[in-house]
């Protein structure tokens, strides 16, 4: 990303950043959420450097529209034939905790791969005996559109976590337990990236390029307001607001409108 802006900025002065380098530089990456991820980026360096060093004048950052958020879910159907193909897969078992984890607390993919057995500084921590995931590290700030509350785990996940905290334990020459650190890893070593595996067992499952591991999270929004889950619980859940959960997922929902559908 810092490449990206570089490249195409490194040129300029920030005194001579306009509206129409942005939409430019939107135009040259051809992708219009990505641009806008990076454009927000350069926004907020150029916004922190003014806080410390105070700058004569700020350009204003022009960004692409927003987009509208993504729809794309799987059915119980699909997320069976998911983690049939990870399971039987060559290099791809690691995989089923990222899909668990994923699938039943809405935990975004970069939480996920930090989250660890203890509590830490440098990720988040399952904790069975409350029966909850931390999904930040102790201390940890994160950003107002990437909250990382703290989500109660469901019965069916909480039996797959203590299997794997046990299977993850063992005891060394002096009888202490050891225990491997990261709870999603690859033969013990935590992975930077799932995604190139992810991509093989999604073609073995049959499903299409727009499968990500982000659809693991709206997969699980999707279903608890098909379930009629509480609002507030829900996106509580999810750290979300509730104004962004409804505005995303409230449509999926039995009682859509419901009454205005049915008022004459």
């Amino acid at each position: 990303m810092i490449d990206r802006l570089n490249e195409f900025f490194g040129d300029l002065t920030v005194a001579e950043l306009r509206g129409q380098a942005c939409r430019d530089f939107a135009d040259d990456r051809g992708n219009e959420g990505g641009s806008r991820r990076d454009l927000e980026v350069l926004r907020a360096a150029i916004n922190y450097y003014h806080a410390e060093h105070t700058l004569d004048m700020v350009p204003k950052v022009t960004l692409p529209a927003k987009g509208d958020p993504r729809q794309t879910w799987l059915t119980r159907q699909e997320v069976a034939k998911l983690l049939r193909a990870a399971r039987n897969g060559f290099r791809s078992q690691h995989l089923i905790r990222v899909i668990m984890i994923g699938l039943y607390t809405g935990t975004r993919l970069s939480a996920i791969l930090n989250l660890q057995w203890i509590p830490n500084t440098t990720g988040g921590h399952v904790d069975l005996e409350r029966g909850v995931i931390y999904r930040k590290a102790e201390g940890q700030r994160v950003s107002h559109n990437k909250r990382r509350t703290p989500v109660k785990i469901p019965p069916r996940l909480m039996r797959f976590l203590r299997y794997w905290k046990a299977a993850d334990t063992s005891i060394d020459e002096t009888g202490q337990e050891v225990r491997l650190r990261y709870v999603a890893h690859y033969q013990g070593e935590k992975f930077v990236s799932p995604h190139k595996a992810f991509r093989g067992i999604r073609a073995a499952a049959g499903l299409g390029d727009d499968v990500t591991p982000h659809v693991l999270r709206h997969t699980r929004a999707t279903w608890l307001a098909q379930a009629g889950v509480d609002i507030h619980q829900a996106a509580s859940s999810l750290g979300l607001t509730v104004e962004e959960f409804e505005r995303t997922y409230a449509h999926a929902s039995p009682d859509f409108q419901k009454a205005a559908a049915n008022a004459f």
